[in-house]
């Protein structure tokens, strides 16, 4: 399979440690970002409030590159940038780029004032997600594939190589793979 090396359609999520803060909370922090362009790579749009669609993206900050949304997942929060727009590079530095973005939304939303002592992501394990079930289908070949790039934006995210992939859902579902720390921080 060829076409995953031009895998352009990626997702990465990071999930929150225990908060008691809202995705609702997040619609005036996404309006002062946008004011204050606060995400400097990127050019903030709109917010858009999906909190009430049943497994929905929740509260969603628009931008050209790509999506932030922050929604209620398995009762924690989850933080999922979507990215939208083509990237040069090797795969292995567009879901760097992909990862970086998220980190860097997380870092500015532990950092808000509101926030503060009330949100904070777990920086043991990311989701890499496939939003192009046809260059990248949720099949175990994808997975093996895909696993060297994973490998190494992993080895430098977490600072050693003692992590696990491993291939997440079924078939008819996109290809998400979960990479987790074996040494907790």
């Amino acid at each position: 399979m060829e076409y995953f090396m031009e895998l352009q359609r990626l997702s990465v999520k990071l999930v929150a440690e225990s908060t008691t803060v809202k995705p609702l909370e997040l619609v005036p922090v996404f309006h002062a970002w946008i004011r204050n362009q606060k995400l400097k790579d990127h050019l903030m749009i709109d917010v858009a409030d999906y909190n009430h669609v049943p497994e929905g993206p929740g509260t969603l900050l628009v931008t050209y590159e790509g999506n932030y949304s922050l929604a209620q997942e398995d009762g924690k929060i989850a933080l999922l940038y979507q990215r939208k727009r083509l990237l040069a590079g090797t795969l292995t530095e567009r879901l760097n780029t992909a990862l970086k973005a998220v980190l860097t939304a997380s870092e500015l939303l532990e950092q808000e004032d509101e926030f503060r002592d009330r949100l904070s992501f777990d920086r043991n394990r990311f989701w890499v997600i496939s939003n192009d079930r046809l260059s990248l289908p949720n099949t175990e070949q994808s997975f093996e594939e895909l696993s060297p790039a994973l490998s190494e934006i992993a080895t430098e995210f977490f600072g050693h190589d003692n992590f696990i992939l491993s291939r997440q859902g079924g078939e008819k579902e996109r290809l998400s793979v979960l990479v987790e720390s074996s040494v907790l921080n």
